[in-house]
């Protein structure tokens, strides 16, 4: 009875062992099939603007790095990743010729652009998991001098993650290859945050992205995106 027993619950062990490499292996695949998404919709968020593909992704890894370093919590620091991926998502409501003129906006235009900030804030708000990083979208064009925008908000009223945001994306913006204008190399959008700190951007964060420039290897500007050649038109027989 005893062997019978022992190999019954050994039998069922196994299988229990089996049943859970293959939720693993499911959940490894709804994962990595959930990232494919994400992946997806970041590169058609960096068309839409005309800028370099990875935009978003490079943002959200400086943006990260500066908020380690200015002891933001494990949960902050996950709300700025996904506001830093999600920041542009307004900016679909905005007209592809005004996103990707060469030229200076009108007063019009300039109103269209601004507007991004708040329907971004509304797309994403509506999720209860990206509250809080939908408060660092709609302030990510706010200045530390209170001149930027939509609201106006100034030092400290702006949320430390849209502070650290706005200093990684304009470095981003500053290094990458754009339709109306040449990258700046990685040492002269350095100098030009420096020159902007109590001003643009906040200063404690301005200190940490010099800490980051000296230890970080300079990188090659970023490239405009090079879309690939359609497939050709085959004839049905």
């Amino acid at each position: 009875m005893l062997g019978i027993l022992a190999f019954t619950a050994a039998g069922q062990a196994l299988a229990l062992t089996s049943r859970f490499r293959k939720s693993t292996l499911y959940i490894q695949e709804v994962e990595q099939n959930y990232e494919s998404l994400w992946d997806i919709m970041f590169s058609a968020l960096d068309l839409k603007d005309g800028t370099t593909g990875g935009h978003s992704s490079r943002v959200a890894d400086l943006a990260v790095y500066l908020g380690q370093q200015l002891a933001m919590s494990d949960e902050e620091i996950q709300h700025l990743e996904w506001a830093a991926f999600l920041h542009d998502l307004g900016k679909l409501v905005v007209p592809d010729y005004i996103l990707k003129k060469p030229g200076p906006l009108t007063m019009y235009e300039w109103e269209q652009m601004r507007n991004h900030p708040a329907c971004g804030y509304w797309i994403v708000g509506r999720n209860g998991f990206l509250r809080q990083a939908a408060e660092i979208i709609y302030c990510h064009h706010e200045r530390y001098d209170g001149k930027g925008y939509p609201r106006g908000l100034a030092g400290e009223e702006i949320p430390l993650g849209a502070r650290i945001f706005a200093v990684a994306d304009a470095y981003d913006a500053m290094t990458s290859d754009r339709p109306y204008r040449p990258p700046l190399s990685h040492g002269q959008a350095i100098e030009e945050i420096e020159r902007n700190a109590g001003s643009q951007f906040d200063p404690r964060v301005v200190a940490a992205t010099l800490e980051w420039a000296r230890e970080a290897p300079s990188p090659e500007p970023q490239a405009c995106l090079a879309l690939p050649q359609p497939l050709p038109v085959t004839s049905k027989q």
